[in-house]
């Protein structure tokens, strides 16, 4: 019996890992001319692009073009669980700007 490790194909590009390491590529992304905005946005249209495959998916599996419930499933979890992400990032930001604005000066 072969049992396969884990491999990176699931994993979702640039959400698995939401703060860039230290050198190779990811440092140009890591800019400070990108700002909190950019990164954002990017990932606002990270998931917003998962929402649309899991949504072509189950139209795929409702029409019947596709038999595998199984990657529809994974398909929506993928995209709720990097829903629930952003919302929990924009929850900790918009935390964060309160907690500034309490602050006296």
């Amino acid at each position: 019996m072969i049992i396969k490790g884990i491999d990176n194909s699931l994993a979702v590009s640039g959400i698995s890992r939401p703060f860039p390491t230290a050198g190779g590529a990811e440092t140009r992304a890591a800019a400070p001319s990108e700002g909190f905005t950019q990164v954002f946005g990017d990932l606002v249209g990270k998931v917003n692009d998962l929402q649309a495959k899991a949504d072509k998916a189950v139209e795929m599996l409702a029409t019947g073009e596709s038999k595998n419930l199984h990657e529809v499933m994974i398909a929506m979890e993928k995209s709720s669980i990097s829903f629930q992400f952003l919302t929990q990032v924009r929850n900790k930001a918009v935390e964060a700007y309160h907690e500034i604005m309490r602050m006296q000066v």
